[in-house]
């Protein structure tokens, strides 16, 4: 799952750590209440992390309080994709699993986005898809 060419990397935002160990993993603080703001800042420390790189993610959704409309749609949008080759989200809850298919049906993600219960199983599932490779 490491990908010797990226060395671990950690950055916390306001509402999101995020880290880069062959997947970008990106776990909402508890209680994170999500903004357009906020989304852009999730999207920009990981373009940083990964220099610019598509590649997999995981967001682990099990402590966050709530994300707003336009979070979730910029969040599916093209510039969420610029940095994203899929995405896994991980729930709690089958009430947290309603949702994430009201958003997956509403938003689009433009990315194959699917949501898990299970890390083990997002992770595996994510593996598939491989990272671009370095640009320049």
């Amino acid at each position: 799952m490491d990908d010797p060419a990226i060395p671990p990397m950690a950055i916390t935002t306001r509402t999101c750590a995020l880290w880069v160990e062959g997947v970008v993993h990106g776990r909402f603080l508890r209680g994170a209440v999500v903004g357009l703001e906020d989304a852009r800042e999730n999207v920009a420390v990981t373009a940083r992390l990964t220099e610019g790189r598509r590649r997999p993610i995981l967001v682990d959704l099990r402590e966050c309080r709530s994300q707003s409309p336009e979070a979730r749609a910029y969040l599916a949008g093209p510039e969420a994709t610029q940095v994203s080759l899929a995405v896994a989200l991980l729930i709690a809850s089958p009430i947290s699993r309603a949702i994430g298919n009201f958003y997956l049906g509403f938003n689009r993600p433009a990315v194959p986005t699917r949501l898990f219960s299970d890390e083990p199983a997002a992770i595996a599932w994510l593996l598939r898809f491989e990272a671009e490779p370095p640009r320049g």
